[in-house]
């Protein structure tokens, strides 16, 4: 499995047969260049996480490349169409099977109402396994190798981050979610995460591939 990060939330996942785009969002660059993509996935609609203006066009230009999304993604973009993602559902993109869990966004304010929100994980034979949360850190799935950790979010504080990474056990965890953070913000949150989760902390950068480990 190789992992390229095109900043914030947005991950391309490259397996011996898939290639999938997660989370083509506004505060993500490089990603609308890709070609040859076997299915784009969605946790939910905030555009830090779906391009409003960006992302229809990118589909428009690759008809036929499949759309599996949480539901409100598909009510705010009807033209993308797609397939909902709800929690529960299993899909399979050439080898590779996606499950998606959790359900709710985390919580921003009593005040505001919660979103959908589909955490995805992805699993191919022999591969490394992922898990994208999207914007919730109450779901922690067994059997992961590669967390994708939100770095800072508004409804996020560091002890909170710490305990989800501790609580999913994965052999490596890499940053997403940090498109807010200052080149400090994110050195004093990684060093936290990385002294206090018990996981080792990739610290993949924008367009940098990573080449994950094989599992052992």
């Amino acid at each position: 499995m190789q992992i390229t990060r095109f900043g914030h939330s947005c991950l391309l996942v490259e397996t011996g047969r898939a290639s999938i785009l997660i989370d083509p969002g506004e505060y993500s660059d490089g990603w609308t260049d890709l070609d040859g993509l076997d299915a784009v996935l969605i946790t939910h609609r905030h555009p830090d996480h779906v391009d409003p203006a960006r992302f229809p066009q990118f589909i428009a230009e690759r008809p036929g490349l499949p759309v599996h999304a949480e539901k409100g993604v598909l009510e705010d973009l009807p033209a993308v169409g797609g397939a909902v993602l709800s929690a529960g559902t299993r899909i399979t993109v050439e080898d590779v099977t996606v499950t998606a869990v959790g359900g709710e966004h985390a919580v921003i304010h009593p005040e505001i109402p919660r979103i959908g929100n589909v955490g995805l994980i992805i699993a191919g034979p022999g591969e490394p396994v992922l898990f994208h949360p999207g914007d919730e850190i109450d779901t922690a799935p067994e059997g992961v190798d590669v967390l994708a950790v939100p770095m800072m979010a508004p409804w996020s504080k560091i002890g909170e981050t710490v305990d989800f990474v501790r609580s999913v056990g994965a052999r490596f965890v890499i940053p997403i979610h940090d498109g807010l953070l200052n080149d400090r913000g994110f050195a004093l949150l990684a060093d936290r995460v990385a002294a206090m989760g018990g996981s080792e902390f990739v610290p993949l950068g924008a367009g940098w591939p990573w080449t994950v480990p094989a599992v052992r």
